[in-house]
C-alpha cells in the first residue's frame, strides 16, 4: 500500500550522502554541495542508537519554568506533569560521570544549559512573532509556532505555541530542500516562506516562513515561524471556502519561495502576497514572521560563540537521542495490545454528510503503529487534510499524552510508524479542498490518538494516573468582515473557543474552559479589546451549563457567546462559520464518563436588540432571553449579511467525563448544581443527586436513587457493590475493569465481563439517545436534519451495573474496541 501522498513524500529518517541539496554561504565561496560535501549534523543520524534503561515509571516533576509546556489556563491539564523539553543530564555514563551523548562525552551541565538555551531561542522566536504581529488571531488567540531543527529538517526543538504547526515545519523544510536547491538556490541570509498544504503546511491560512543557518561556513540549523493569518484571498474572507470543490479556490497557494534573499526582503515577492489578500495586516504579520527568524538567528549565533558550533551541533542531534531512547523505555513499560477509536466530521460545506476517521492503534514492544485504514473517502468540501495535517495531528496527540516530560522532537517520531491511505480525509489527494483542515480533519485525528493512547495509559500500573478525557473535541472558525468604526477594512476570526474544557482526569476533574489540546499556551481575547478594535458588541460571554460530561470527575465546561454589528459604517457585517462536530459529540469519556457538549450556530433575527440598547435597557445576557426568530445554521455556513436586531450565538463542544457519573461524591455534584455548572435534570437523572428540604444532600435518598439507576440500566436487582477480592497478580486496567490471567472482571463486585482479546464481551449494552448524557449534545441538528443518525452506546457490568463505557456510535459506522496482549 502506499501509505503517502505523491505531492508531499514522508520525511528522510536519515540524510543521504550526495544528495544534499542546499549550498554554503555566499561570503564563503558558494558553491552547490557536491557529493563529497557533508553537512554539519550528517553525522549523528549514521552512528547507532544508544539502548534503553530500566522501566520508566512517569515523570512526577511539578516544577515549572517558562520553557515548559504549561497546562492551558493555570490548570494540570496534558501538558501538566514534568517539564516536556526537560533534558536530565541522564544518559549513559562514563566512570568520570560525563553523559554520553553519541561518538563524544560532554559535561551533562553544559548540555543542560545549552539545551535550555535552545528552548529559550525557540520560545523567544514566538515572543518576538506576538510583539510585532498586528493580527488579533496571534496576539491574543497564540494562534503561531516555532521551532528549530537540524540541517536536514530534523525537529529539534518547538516554542510554547500551537503545537500542530510546529509539527510541519520539518515537512516545509523538506519541500524547500527538494525544490529550491538550484534554482532559486539556498544560500546564508535567505528566507522562504509556504503555505501550501500539499507542500508541508497544514492548510492555507498558516503561513511559515523557514531559514537556512550558516555558522562557520556550515548549514548548522534551520529556524520555522508559523502563524493563522486574518486573511489568505480566496472566495471567503478570513480562508474558509466553505464552497469550494478544489484547492484553487481556497486562497493564495505559495510553495517553497525565497522571500528574503542574501538578507534583503524581495519586494517582488512581498508585494504578491498582499497583491492577493483583503486585509493589510497580513503584511505586518509577514513581517513580524521574518523578524522572528532574526531572533532566532541571533540566539544560535550566541549559543555558538560561547560554547562553540560544535557543542551546538552535539545538543540539538543529542537531544534526539534522548528523546528517542526515553521514548522507547516508556513504551516498553506499557501493555502490548490494539485500540480501535471511531470519529466523526459532520458536513462538509455542501451537505450534512458524514465522514468517519477510523485509527488502530498498535503498541508493540517499543514501537506505536496508527492505523488509520477504513477512513472514509476525500470529501467535496474543505474539511480534509493533506498528509502534512495527519502527522501534524498523530505527533500532536502523541507528544502531549505519552511524551509530556520529553523534548518534544524527532526522537519521538522515530518511534512511530503512520499508515494510512491516500485520497481519505485525513490524507487527501490533490485537488481537494482542505482550508478548514485545522480544525476539521486534524483536530478529529487528535481526538483518535487520544482517545486510544488514554486507554493504553490506563491499563499501565504505572502510567495510568497520566490518562484523561479527551478536551474539547473540535473547534471552528467564526469569521466577520467589513469594514471596522475606524474605517478600514477587516477579517475578524473570532477566537473564544481556545477556551475550551479540560478533559476528566483519574483524580480531578478537567478544568473549566481551560484550552484547546493542540495549544500549549491558549489565550482569548478581553471583549473590550475586541469591541474596540471591530464594530462588534457581545451581549454575552459565559460558561455553557451542563456541557462538561458527567463522570466520577466530571469534564471541563466550554461556553458560549452572542454578538451583534454595533456602529458599522455600512450599518451591517458579514459572517461566515466553519465548525465541527455539532450533530455528535466528539469529546468521549473514559472508563464510563459521558461525552461532552456538541456545538450550537444560531442567527436570532427581529431580536429588538439594537433598540433595546438604544432605549437605555440593558440587553439580554442569555440566550433564552434573547426574544426573535431563531434559525439553527448548519456548521458549515458561506458568508451571510447581519445587521440591525441581528444576533449571531453560538456554543462549543465541552470536554469528556471520566468514570461512572453515580460513583461521583454527591456533596461535589450538589455544588456543582449551587454554582449553575450542571442542571437540576442532570443532578437528578444522570448523577442520581437527591436534596433535602433545606438544599442538602440527602444521603439515604441519593444511595436510594442510584440502586433505582443501576437497577434501571440491567432491567434487574443488581448485587452489591463492596468491592471484589483480588486474586494475587490481578493489574487494573480502567477504573473499574482488572485483568487476571484470560478473565476480565468488575472490580467493584467481581462480575467477569470478558477476556483480554475482548473485555467488555458479556458487559451488557443499553443503546439510547445522545442527550443520555444531557443536553446539547446533537439533537438540535438532528432535528435541523430530520434524522438521528449518532446515538449513545453505554457497556455496564452485568453484576452490579456500574458503567464501564460510554461511546458515541453512528449507525453502521464501526465501533470502537480495544484488546490486550501483553
Amino acid at each position: 500500500m502506499d501509505r503517502h501522498p505523491r505531492a508531499l513524500p514522508p520525511p528522510a529518517r536519515c540524510a543521504r550522502p550526495g544528495e544534499n541539496p542546499v549550498r554554503r554561504s555566499r561570503g564563503r565561496a558558494a558553491r552547490p554541495l557536491g557529493a563529497g560535501d557533508r553537512l554539519a549534523g550528517d553525522a549523528h543520524l549514521r552512528r547507532p542508537r544508544p539502548s534503553g534503561g530500566g522501566r520508566n515509571r512517569g515523570a512526577r516533576d511539578h516544577r515549572v519554568s517558562r520553557h515548559h509546556h504549561r497546562p492551558p489556563a493555570g490548570g494540570r491539564g496534558p501538558h501538566r506533569r514534568g517539564r516536556p523539553h526537560a533534558h536530565p543530564a541522564g544518559g549513559c555514563r562514563t566512570a568520570r560521570g560525563r553523559t554520553i551523548y553519541g561518538r563524544s562525552a560532554m559535561n551533562p551541565v553544559q548540555f543542560e544549559v545549552i539545551w535550555h538555551r535552545i528552548l529559550q531561542v525557540a520560545e523567544e522566536m514566538g515572543i518576538h512573532y506576538l510583539r510585532c504581529s498586528g493580527s488579533q488571531t496571534v496576539v491574543t488567540g497564540n494562534d503561531g509556532a516555532t521551532a528549530v531543527m537540524l540541517p536536514d529538517g530534523g525537529l529539534v526543538a518547538i516554542g510554547p505555541y500551537i503545537a500542530t504547526q510546529s509539527n510541519v515545519l520539518p515537512l516545509i523544510v523538506e519541500s524547500t530542500r527538494r525544490t529550491c536547491p538550484d534554482n532559486p538556490g539556498i544560500g546564508e541570509g535567505d528566507i522562504f516562506i509556504c503555505n501550501d498544504p500539499y507542500s508541508g503546511a497544514i492548510h492555507h491560512a498558516d503561513v511559515a516562513v523557514v531559514a537556512p543557518i550558516f555558522i562557520e561556513g556550515e548549514l548548522t540549523a534551520w529556524l520555522g515561524v508559523s502563524g493563522h493569518q486574518l486573511d489568505i484571498g480566496g472566495m471567503e474572507a478570513g480562508g474558509f471556502a466553505i464552497n469550494a470543490v478544489d484547492t484553487h479556490q481556497e486562497g493564495l497557494r505559495i510553495p517553497p519561495v525565497k522571500i528574503v534573499e542574501g538578507g534583503r526582503l524581495r519586494e517582488d515577492i512581498f508585494a504578491w502576497v498582499m497583491n492577493q489578500v483583503r486585509d493589510p495586516l497580513v503584511g505586518l504579520d509577514v513581517k513580524a514572521q521574518l523578524a522572528a527568524i532574526h531572533v532566532g538567528e541571533r540566539g544560535l549565533r550566541q549559543i555558538s560563540e560561547r560554547y562553540g558550533a560544535g557543542a551546538l551541533r552535539e545538543v540539538m542531534t543529542g537531544s534526539i537521542d534522548y528523546a528517542e531512547r526515553r521514548f522507547r523505555e516508556r513504551l516498553r513499560s506499557l501493555p502490548d495490545g490494539e485500540w480501535k477509536e471511531v470519529q466523526f466530521i459532520d458536513h462538509d460545506g455542501h451537505t450534512p454528510a458524514i465522514y468517519r476517521i477510523e485509527l488502530k492503534l498498535t503498541k508493540a514492544d517499543d514501537r506505536l503503529i496508527f492505523d488509520f485504514t477504513g477512513t472514509s473517502p476525500n470529501a467535496r468540501g474543505l474539511i480534509n487534510s493533506t498528509y502534512s495535517g495527519l502527522i501534524a495531528g498523530v505527533l500532536c496527540g502523541t507528544y502531549i499524552l505519552l511524551a509530556y516530560d520529553l523534548p518534544w522532537n524527532r526522537g519521538v517520531h522515530n518511534c512511530i510508524e503512520v499508515i494510512s491511505e491516500p485520497g481519505t480525509v485525513n490524507n487527501c489527494a490533490y485537488p481537494a479542498p482542505c482550508s478548514m483542515a485545522t480544525i476539521s480533519a486534524v483536530i478529529v485525528t487528535i481526538d483518535t490518538v487520544f482517545g486510544s493512547a488514554a486507554r493504553m495509559l490506563l491499563a499501565s500500573e504505572d502510567l495510568r494516573d497520566e490518562a484523561m478525557s479527551m478536551w474539547t473535541g473540535s473547534s471552528m472558525g467564526p469569521i466577520v468582515s467589513g469594514t471596522s468604526q475606524h474605517g478600514h477594512p477587516f477579517v475578524y476570526t473570532e477566537m473564544s473557543h481556545f477556551a475550551g474544557g479540560g478533559g476528566a482526569r483519574v483524580d480531578a476533574d478537567g478544568v473549566d474552559t481551560g484550552g484547546i489540546v493542540f495549544n500549549t499556551t491558549p489565550n482569548v481575547a478581553n471583549i473590550e479589546e475586541i469591541e474596540a478594535d471591530f464594530p462588534l458588541l457581545y451581549l454575552f460571554r459565559r460558561h455553557l451549563e451542563d456541557s462538561g460530561g458527567a463522570g466520577r470527575f466530571r469534564g471541563g465546561r466550554s461556553a458560549e457567546l452572542a454578538y451583534v454589528a454595533w456602529r458599522a459604517p455600512e450599518g451591517f457585517l458579514e459572517g461566515s462559520f466553519a465548525g465541527t462536530g455539532g450533530e455528535m459529540p466528539n469529546a468521549v469519556g473514559l472508563s464510563g464518563g459521558l461525552p461532552g457538549a456538541a456545538i450550537r450556530l444560531m442567527m436570532v433575527s427581529e431580536s429588538g436588540v439594537h433598540d433595546a440598547i438604544e432605549r437605555g435597557e440593558m440587553p439580554p445576557a442569555r440566550l433564552e432571553d434573547i426574544p426573535g426568530h431563531r434559525e439553527m445554521l448548519p456548521v458549515k455556513h458561506p458568508r451571510r449579511a447581519f445587521g440591525r436586531n441581528e444576533v449571531w450565538y453560538h456554543n462549543w463542544q465541552g470536554a469528556a467525563g471520566y468514570g461512572d457519573p453515580i460513583a461521583r461524591e454527591p456533596g461535589k455534584v450538589a455544588e456543582d448544581l449551587r454554582e449553575g455548572v450542571i442542571s437540576a435534570d442532570t443532578a437528578g437523572d444522570i448523577y442520581g443527586l437527591l436534596l433535602d428540604p433545606s438544599g442538602g444532600v440527602d444521603a439515604g435518598g441519593t444511595a436510594r436513587r442510584r440502586e433505582e439507576i443501576r437497577r434501571a440500566r440491567l432491567g434487574g436487582e443488581p448485587c452489591p457493590t463492596g468491592g471484589a477480592e483480588l486474586p494475587e497478580g490481578a493489574r487494573r486496567i480502567t477504573d473499574d475493569l482488572w485483568l487476571s490471567g484470560s478473565r476480565v472482571f468488575c472490580g467493584r463486585c467481581g462480575e467477569t465481563t470478558g477476556g483480554p482479546e475482548a473485555p467488555l464481551a458479556l458487559a451488557k449494552e443499553i443503546e439510547g439517545p445522545l442527550t443520555g448524557a444531557g443536553p446539547v449534545r446533537g439533537e438540535a441538528y438532528s432535528a435541523l436534519y430530520g434524522t438521528e443518525r449518532f446515538f449513545l452506546i453505554r457497556h455496564v457490568c452485568p453484576g452490579c451495573g456500574t458503567q464501564l463505557e460510554a461511546r458515541v456510535v453512528m449507525t453502521g459506522a464501526p465501533r470502537p474496541g480495544w484488546r490486550l496482549s501483553g
